[in-house]
């Protein structure tokens, strides 16, 4: 072939394609009833799905062109004709959430036959079909050469005479070069087509790739964001006003499309304000008063903002004995409890909380994380077993009144991070709340950290807010990055630990 070419292009078709679809057709297909596709038909497949439908281009002159369809090809049985898999030729049965992609069309100039322009077109769909997630690639092939031999053979002698390279068929002996393979024959299959005497080879091809759905929709993401809620102490007159201040916070970090909003240590702490006169044994009992509103609150938060809330700590009176819980509230409604384990000296003495009992990690739709309230990630015991859980994202709310204190809640945060490779998030409260007892001055500076190998900053910091200022910080981590840390870290501590030398259990 002689042509002096400059450019091929492949491009997705537009409506105002059809003209020169229709002058290339009609010399082509002239024996064919019905052979030319109407403008608002090709209208029609480019709005229902504008990647189903490509064209050819050379140095600028239309050249061919690809129409397909996706289906839901249980709806069909293998001898269905052309008219049903296309609705009636109104193409209704083209399903987004199919799973073959069908061909309804594949047509190429002879001026530009012999430059492999249909194997660029089928070429095209295999790579749409895997980047789609289809099972594969169907249509019926046209056998343009039957009528010949039809007083003789059969249409399955004729297909299996082509096979062997007895017959010569143009259209089937290049789906078989392309590797399609013959499912059946189908029998009046396009009305008119009397050169195949209305026969039609049904072809497929199968994408190797193709990944079952589940059957219940799971999105498991791979890069997470966090939004950390620096809080600002400050009285309030009503449970209402806290929630107000929450919803406040939870929509922020909702509109940056947060998958997590992490709340500090007893936030709602300036309720106890009001009850002053009391002991500050008896106050924190008081507080613990709300902590079943403020866990239906927060779930219904996290359903209307469609983010997983983890709702920093707050008392729960049990059964006449104190403890410091939160909830994890995630986005699809359901709600499970976490505790503190370890309390502080001054937490036992002055409010009598005791330790909870239970260690676990909690599935969500964005990976396997831990929740440790601020004294318990100081235990590296506890970070170690979570990870030998599987957590991948560590969140730890806190609240410290000096620096001292939040040093030791960030170190050992960022210790945790390294030797369970790990991300570690850490929100805590600032401000000062001179009308409550043993809530006097809050220090925070909120951060995300990370382990430090080559693929994470290399000071273990992912972000960190302005000390002592309220405000959100939001950052985003990569699970798929711990997963390399894991096998091809530069030093990879979950593996080395010499288990033959010493282990941690839990005790029931």
């Amino acid at each position: 072939m002689d042509l002096n070419i400059e450019k091929i292009e492949l491009h997705y078709l537009e409506t105002k394609d059809h003209k020169e679809m229709a002058t290339l057709m009609e010399h082509e297909y002239r024996h064919l009833k019905d052979s030319t596709w109407d403008e608002k038909d090709i209208a029609t497949l480019i709005t229902k799905f504008p990647k189903g439908q490509v064209g050819i281009k050379i140095d600028g002159e239309f050249a061919g062109f690809a129409l397909s369809i996706i289906v839901d090809y249980s709806q069909f049985e293998d001898s269905h004709s052309y008219k049903e898999i296309t609705g009636n030729y109104t193409f209704k049965t083209h399903n987004p959430l199919g799973n073959i992609l069908y061909g309804i069309d594949v047509f190429v100039s002879k001026k530009y036959r012999g430059l492999r322009l249909g194997r660029r077109l089928y070429d095209y769909r295999k790579e749409l079909c895997e980047e789609l997630n289809l099972k594969g690639i169907i249509f019926g092939g046209r056998l343009p050469n039957y009528h010949k031999y039809a007083n003789e053979i059969s249409p399955k002698e004729y297909i299996q005479r082509v096979k062997a390279k007895e017959i010569h068929d143009p259209v089937l002996n290049f789906q078989l070069s392309n590797d399609f393979y013959v499912k059946r024959v189908i029998k009046n299959y396009l009305e008119g087509d009397h050169e195949s005497c209305e026969y039609a080879a049904l072809l497929a091809w199968n994408n190797i790739y193709y990944t079952k759905p589940k059957q219940k929709p799971i999105t498991q993401k791979t890069v997470i964001r966090l939004g950390l809620i620096q809080w600002q102490v400050r009285p309030y007159n009503s449970i209402e006003e806290v929630l107000e201040q929450a919803e406040y916070f939870t929509k922020a970090v909702s509109n940056y499309r947060s998958d997590f909003a992490l709340f500090p240590e007893f936030f709602n702490a300036p309720l106890m304000s009001k009850y002053n006169h009391l002991s500050e044994a008896e106050a924190i009992r008081k507080l613990a008063g709300y902590t079943q509103r403020f866990k239906e609150e927060f779930s219904s938060l996290a359903i209307a903002y469609n983010i997983n809330i983890i709702t920093g700590s707050m008392p729960e009176l049990i059964d006449g004995h104190l403890y410091n819980v939160g909830f994890l509230c995630r986005r699809d409604g359901s709600v499970e409890k976490y505790a503190k384990k370890h309390v502080t000296p001054d937490e036992e003495k002055i409010w009598g909380l005791q330790g909870a009992n239970e260690i676990k990690t909690f599935n969500t739709d964005c990976g396997k994380i831990g929740i440790l309230i601020c004294y318990d990630v100081e235990f590296p015991e506890l970070g170690r077993l979570l990870a030998k859980d599987g957590m991948e994202i560590l969140f730890v709310p806190f609240l410290t009144d000096t620096q001292n204190g939040y040093s030791r809640v960030r170190i050992c945060s960022q210790a945790r991070a390294i030797e369970n490779e790990c991300y570690v998030a850490i929100a805590g409260c600032v401000g000062n709340l001179p009308k409550v007892s043993n809530m006097d001055i809050q220090y925070a500076q909120s951060a995300v950290f990370t382990p430090c190998d080559f693929a994470f900053p290399s000071n273990g910091i992912k972000a960190e807010s302005t000390p002592n200022t309220e405000m959100i910080l939001v950052a985003d981590v990569d699970l798929d990055l711990l997963k390399e840390l894991h096998t091809f870290g530069a030093v990879t501590n979950l593996k080395d630990r010499r288990d033959d030398l010493y282990e941690l259990t839990l005790k029931k």
